[in-house]
């Protein structure tokens, strides 16, 4: 199975009622899109594109993945995290001028093989048109309508 990650679009009811029971994560992750993704594998070779380190970065770009707040047990990974409302405007604001052609001109294979950026599948050529470009769009679409919103974003590494 290996690690995934989830994202979804939280109202300020639904993120308060999850930080006083963190076990209805369970029911939150597979909701519609694009209030949802489930980027699957491709989490961090598309954290990697939008800042070129393998586990942090600077600014709004650094907490597309990996943003906001642990809460809840950690199940092997990491706890979830909540990005808060602020935070998620600033990331959808930062995620605008982000096309997936820009992504792909920063597409490296032997460099994303070096950082052991997971899973080691980026030598396919078509894991980028077929895998990340596709999952990139789909993250920046929730993004958006959760900062359309003024909703926080739940994002959990399983």
């Amino acid at each position: 199975m290996g690690m995934t990650w989830d994202g979804r679009a939280l109202t300020a009811a639904e993120t308060e009622a999850l930080r006083a029971d963190p076990d209805r994560i369970w029911g939150l992750v597979d909701g519609p899109p694009p209030g949802s993704v489930d980027l699957d594998k491709a989490w961090h070779g598309i954290h990697w594109l939008l800042t070129g380190d393998p586990w942090g970065g600077p600014g709004p770009l650094g907490q597309v993945i990996f943003g906001g707040e642990g809460f809840g047990p950690d199940e092997g990974y990491g706890p979830p995290r909540l990005l808060d409302p602020a935070g998620v405007a600033a990331v959808a604001a930062a995620l605008t001028g982000i096309r997936r052609e820009d992504l792909r001109s920063r597409f490296d294979p032997a460099a994303m093989s070096a950082a052991e950026l997971y899973p080691d599948i980026w030598a396919d050529p078509e894991v980028f048109d077929e895998y990340l470009g596709p999952n990139f769009d789909k993250l920046k679409a929730m993004y958006h309508h959760a900062a359309a919103r003024d909703q926080w974003v739940l994002q959990w590494l399983h």
